[in-house]
C-alpha cells in the first residue's frame, strides 16, 4: 500500500515539471499556491499634508463655529478711526467705535470607511485581525489627512455642501496675479498686507513649479551661491528656498510646497506676533476611529473628524492666481 508520504511526493514531482522557460508546464498542473512574502503593503503615495500641519487647532462646541471679526482699522489715519489721540488737561479723550461682523461656519464631517472581509482575514496567513485592521485604518487615516489638505485649500461649500470653504473661496480682500513667483513680487504682496495691518506674513504656500521658480529667480540674480563645497571637497549644487525675507519688515516667510494648490499661491498670516490666531482649524471632534455596526460578512471601521476652517483675520491673507503649474 502506497504511503501518504509517497503520494505527496508523487504529486509534487508531477506539479514540478518545468519547461525551458522555467515555468510550470502546464500551469494547471501546479499544486503550489503563491505566498504573500511581504504582508506589509508598501505605501507609495504622497503622505505630506504641510498646510494642515501649519494651522493651529482648537476645540469647538455647538452646531457651528462662530466668531466676531474686526473689520475696521485702529490707527488714527483717515482710513482708520480718523480721530487724533491728544486731549487737553482736565479734558477727556475722544471716543471711537469699531466695526465687527459676526461670522459662522458649520462643522463638517470628513472621513473614510474601511471594511475588511472575514475571508480576507482568513486568507492572510499568519496575520492577526488587529494587525490587518490597524494597517488598513492607518492607510485610511492618511487618505483623510490628504483629503483635508485639499479641502483647506480648495473647499467650496456652495458646490460641495458637505465641505467647508477653503483658502481659495475664503480669501476675497487681497489678491494678485502672476505667471511665476519672484522675490520682488512677494515684496509687493508683503507691502499690501503691511498696509492692511499685517507686519509679519508667516507662510507662502505654492505648487512645486512656483517653488522652483522662486529659487531660479534668486539664483539668476546672483544672490545665492549655486555650489557648496564641504571640507572633503564634495560639491553640492542647487538650492531650495525654505524661507524668504519680507523686504518690508525683515521678517522671515516660510515657503510651503503643496500638491493641491493648483494655479493659486497664498501669502498667509497664520498668527499675530502677539500670539493671536488669524487662521485655525476648530475641531468639534478630532480625528478618531470607531467601529461601525453592520450586517455584512465584514468588520468595518470609520476614520473621521468633524472640523471647520476659521479665517479670523481675512484681511491679513492674500491669494495669487494665474500661476503656472508645469
Amino acid at each position: 500500500m502506497e504511503s501518504t508520504a509517497e503520494k505527496i511526493l508523487g504529486q509534487v514531482e508531477k506539479a514540478a515539471v518545468i519547461s525551458s522557460t522555467y515555468t510550470f508546464d502546464p500551469p494547471a498542473r501546479s499544486i503550489f499556491a503563491p505566498e504573500n512574502i511581504d504582508e506589509i503593503i508598501k505605501i507609495l503615495v504622497p503622505l505630506a499634508a504641510p498646510v494642515r500641519g501649519i494651522l493651529p487647532r482648537t476645540t469647538g462646541m455647538g452646531q457651528a463655529a462662530g466668531w466676531k471679526r474686526l473689520t475696521s482699522r485702529l490707527d488714527p489715519q483717515a482710513g482708520g478711526t480718523g480721530t487724533r489721540l491728544g486731549f487737553a488737561d482736565a479734558g477727556t479723550p475722544n471716543e471711537t467705535t469699531q466695526v465687527y461682523s459676526f461670522v459662522t461656519a458649520a462643522y463638517k464631517n470628513i472621513g473614510r470607511d474601511v471594511s475588511i472581509g472575514r475571508q480576507q482575514i482568513a486568507a492572510n496567513r499568519g496575520g492577526s485581525v488587529e494587525d490587518i485592521r490597524a494597517h488598513e485604518e492607518k492607510v485610511k487615516m492618511i487618505e483623510v489627512l490628504l483629503g483635508e489638505e485639499d479641502i483647506i485649500l480648495n473647499g467650496d461649500a456652495s458646490t460641495q455642501t458637505t465641505e467647508f470653504d477653503g483658502f481659495a473661496k475664503s480669501f476675497t480682500t487681497n489678491s494678485g496675479s502672476a505667471s511665476l513667483l519672484s522675490a520682488s513680487g512677494i515684496g509687493v504682496h508683503s507691502r499690501t498686507l503691511f498696509n492692511a495691518g499685517s507686519e509679519a506674513p508667516t507662510h507662502l504656500v505654492c505648487n512645486a513649479r512656483q517653488a522652483q521658480a522662486l529659487a531660479d529667480d534668486l539664483q539668476g540674480s546672483g544672490s545665492i551661491q549655486r555650489i557648496v563645497v564641504d571640507n572633503q571637497g564634495n560639491g553640492i549644487g542647487g538650492v531650495r528656498m525654505s524661507k524668504i525675507v519680507n523686504p518690508v519688515t525683515g521678517s522671515l516667510i516660510d515657503v510651503v510646497t503643496s500638491r493641491y494648490t493648483g494655479a493659486w499661491a497664498y501669502l498667509l498670516t497664520v498668527g499675530s506676533p502677539a500670539g493671536e490666531n488669524w487662521l485655525e482649524m476648530e475641531d468639534l471632534e478630532p480625528m478618531s476611529v470607531y467601529d461601525v455596526p453592520n450586517t455584512t460578512h465584514a468588520i468595518t471601521s470609520r476614520v473621521f473628524e468633524t472640523t471647520v476652517l476659521k479665517v479670523v483675520g481675512e484681511v491679513y491673507q492674500l491669494k495669487i492666481g494665474g500661476l503656472a503649474t508645469s
